[in-house]
């Protein structure tokens, strides 16, 4: 969904580098999904592609806002995320990307985050 359109904030990039995504493509989609989330009916399941529509705009939402300097916390203070929850979530991440735990770690040294 997001376009290779240029962020006008991408000149503050502290690590340099392209914006990974562009903002409002990405408000946009987190609104085109809360409009299907609206639209199942109480009591029937969440399709799996409504939920990777959904996690799919709020992780490169949250990361280009992170890219851009923004650093806050990922979940809200009085929603606790169990620290296995949070790695099942990371390992799958990273397997559909194809990168390694070893590589995360390499970029994480180099790039401070």
């Amino acid at each position: 969904m997001s376009s290779p359109k240029q962020d006008p904030r991408a000149a503050d990039l502290p690590e340099g580098g392209e914006v990974i995504a562009h903002i409002p493509d990405e408000e946009a989609a987190l609104r085109a999904f809360a409009k299907r989330i609206a639209e199942v009916p109480e009591g029937e399941p969440i399709p799996n592609e409504v939920i990777q529509e959904g996690l799919t705009a709020m992780v490169r939402l949250y990361s280009v806002k992170f890219q851009l300097g923004e650093r806050w916390e990922p979940f809200s203070e009085g929603d606790m995320v169990p620290a296995t929850a949070a790695m099942i979530m990371c390992t799958t991440m990273l397997k559909a990307v194809n990168v390694e735990v070893f590589e995360l770690g390499m970029w994480q040294s180099w790039s401070g985050a």
